[in-house]
């Protein structure tokens, strides 16, 4: 007998096969609506998300399998998140049909990285060894603590470990070789 999928699993992996992604980066994920005024509460997906909303007339908005463009009015810090009011989007109920999207933007739209910052995209991926060269395994996702960043790293064993994105640490990133050093201590494996 075959395992039913759920209208969401479908919904998904239709949405990987319509949309491809390779000259965009994710920004930010819309996670609820604010106020009646058409405002939504949006969870950055990089330590730098202020610095490149600042310089962005419009976004690309993932929302199931639809894909629109949003102009942005404005946008302001609050409680971790930002909230953005996006010029189509008018009222609460609007608002609320685009809870869930994801901000997409295109590469060449990124704002230059400073020193030591990373878009989690980039991170996603990395292959992860020891000082000593001994592989981990490989970053699945960033995880944001009020702390600091933990990179979520997969094992070959299929075990999950955490690891704070702290100079402690991670002691080297290479975005482009895909491979971050860190340092472990003891119970984190």
């Amino acid at each position: 007998m075959r395992k039913r999928k759920s209208v969401k699993a479908i919904l998904e992996r239709k949405a990987r096969r319509i949309f491809d992604h390779k000259d965009e980066i994710m920004i930010g994920k819309i996670v609820g609506a604010y106020g009646i005024k058409g405002e939504v509460k949006v969870k950055p997906e990089s330590d730098i998300f202020d610095r490149q909303i600042k310089v962005l007339d419009s976004v690309l908005v993932y929302i199931g399998t639809t894909r629109e463009t949003l102009n942005i009015e404005s946008f302001r810090f609050y409680k971790d998140m930002f909230l953005i009011k996006f010029k189509e989007i008018t009222n609460r109920t609007d608002a609320e049909s685009i809870v869930g999207g994801e901000i997409w933007i295109k590469k060449e739209q990124q704002v230059p990285l400073e020193e030591g910052e990373y878009y989690f995209s980039d991170l996603v991926g990395c292959e992860v060894k020891t000082e000593n060269g001994r592989t981990i395994g490989t970053v699945s996702s960033v995880l944001e603590q009020p702390a600091s960043y933990i990179l979520e790293v997969k094992g070959k064993n299929g075990k999950e470990i955490l690891v704070p994105f702290i100079d402690e640490f991670v002691k080297e990133v290479d975005v482009k070789g895909k491979r971050i050093v860190v340092k472990l201590i003891e119970g984190m494996e």
